[in-house]
């Protein structure tokens, strides 16, 4: 007998998400992985859903709120959260890359992508840490290389904060894996199938022993890392340390080679640097990334937000400047006209002013009548843009930043550069991965939030910051 909410393949949940393919099931617990459509933004999202839903989807719902705290470009995203009691599911960003444990059956990376891979890690780790939580599950298989060396952390535990120089731990698990194949098993029995970490009369041996051509720098601190008796630094820390090895960087320039063997371990974060050359190019077969948050047992492997915001390693921030537009206007492909006025009154400073939408009846997406409808700053000319903050009259909408150089009369004829976001306060920030040069920045609102017996908001202040 079928379960009442099982899904079916084609079926399209709350209006919107199509199951297009079941990647991965466990009918006993009723637990199972989609890939599939969002038809409002047209994009392929990874689905993870429960039969039932209700108190048995309890953890799983809760995971997606507190991944939702976590701010970092390299944390795979949630979009979004449902319990229909009879069933529950979480979507997920969708993206192709192959897991690191699967990468190294093929042989060990480069040092110079293992460097890239831990500074990568280390920089998301410290976003996750700095929302007051642990990633507490970083192994091989929850560490993603997709196109363009772009690393992707998945399947995070969020625990408490209390371990986490565990998690920095990890992090030379991780270098040891890359250059190596091994992985050490003391720090967590990975699934992978990978060999432990190789030991000697019970000793460790370093990468170095391992592998010929690694450099010294790098060798020696993997080892601090894996050494408990070594006092593992704060995951922000060691990304600025590794930093300081990425050539790719374009505003830095490759680094003198001193010496190729480590200086004496006294304190692992005050090293010498030692040059490295450009990274490899490295072609990767496509995996899912879904599939390998999958995991293990339900509501414990919701991946975090996805805010695009792209953590430098510097640890003095960039100082934004605010970017007045010359003139703005509507972007209506599909409606009447009725909304044009008070566009301004987003771009005025004044807190009191705002553009409104129509109340819509029906449904939150625009009553089904258009895909959505925004707000075009033209800047005059081309100019960096690394952030816009959208300041609505109320919580709820859902909404997408895109630039371009040339002004449209439709919103796919620009480029998204802010992910979609549900607002949860007022004010919504997004923080570009990279900055952009373009003239056009559009606010493109999707979703609106409940008003007066339909749906509406108002949009009392957007500031565009480079």
């Amino acid at each position: 007998m079928t379960q009442v909410g099982t899904p079916v393949q084609g079926e399209v949940l709350a209006s919107r998400y199509r199951l297009d393919e079941v990647l991965l099931a466990d009918p006993s617990v009723g637990h199972a992985l989609w890939r599939g459509t969002d038809g409002l933004l047209n994009r392929l999202v990874a689905i993870e859903l429960r039969v039932p839903g209700g108190p048995a989807a309890e953890a799983m719902i809760r995971a997606a709120v507190t991944a939702g705290r976590i701010v970092h470009p390299n944390v795979v995203g949630v979009y979004d959260a449902v319990d229909e009691g009879e069933r529950a599911f979480v979507v997920r960003e969708w993206v192709e890359g192959v897991s690191l444990a699967a990468a190294v059956r093929e042989g060990p990376l480069h040092p110079n992508r293992a460097a890239l891979l831990a500074r990568t890690a280390a920089d998301a780790l410290a976003a996750i840490h700095a929302a007051g939580y642990i990633h507490g599950n970083l192994q091989p298989r929850t560490v993603l290389l997709g196109h363009d060396d772009e690393i992707t952390l998945t399947d995070l535990r969020l625990g408490p904060d209390s371990d986490q120089q565990h998690d920095v731990r990890s992090i030379g698990g991780l270098l040891y894996c890359a250059l190596t194949g091994h992985w050490p098993h003391a720090l967590s029995v990975d699934d992978s199938g990978l060999p432990d970490a190789v030991h000697v009369d019970g000793r460790l041996l370093s990468p170095r022993q391992v592998r010929a051509g690694i450099p010294g720098y790098l060798d020696a601190l993997t080892m601090d890392l894996l050494d408990p008796t070594v006092a593992a630094p704060p995951a922000a820390e060691l990304a600025a340390e590794l930093r300081r090895y990425d050539v790719a960087d374009p505003e830095l320039g490759a680094l003198t080679t001193i010496t190729p063997e480590p200086a004496e371990r006294k304190s692992p974060w005050k090293r010498i640097a030692v040059g490295v050359g450009g990274l490899a190019v490295v072609a990767i077969t496509a995996v899912l990334i879904a599939i390998n948050g999958f995991g293990g047992g339900p509501g414990e492997e919701i991946p975090a937000s996805n805010d695009p915001t792209k953590g430098g390693a510097s640890t003095t921030p960039r100082q934004l400047t605010v970017v007045k537009p010359e003139n703005a206007q509507l972007l209506d492909p599909e409606g009447d006209g009725n909304e044009v006025d008070g566009v301004s009154n987003a771009f005025d400073g004044i807190p009191t002013t705002a553009w409104e939408t129509d109340t819509y009846k029906g449904t939150p997406d625009f009553g089904k009548i258009k895909p959505g409808m925004g707000l075009v700053a033209d800047l005059g000319q081309a100019k960096q843009v690394r952030e816009v903050t959208v300041v609505f009259d109320a919580p709820g909408a859902t909404a997408d930043v895109r630039v371009g150089d040339q002004q449209s009369d439709t919103a796919d004829a620009y480029t998204v550069v802010g992910e979609a976001q549900t607002a949860s306060s007022t004010t919504v920030t997004f923080k570009l991965a990279k900055p952009s040069n373009n003239r056009y920045v559009l606010v493109w609102v999707t979703s609106l939030p409940s008003r007066d017996g339909g749906f509406g908001v108002g949009i009392s202040e957007i500031k565009i910051s480079g």
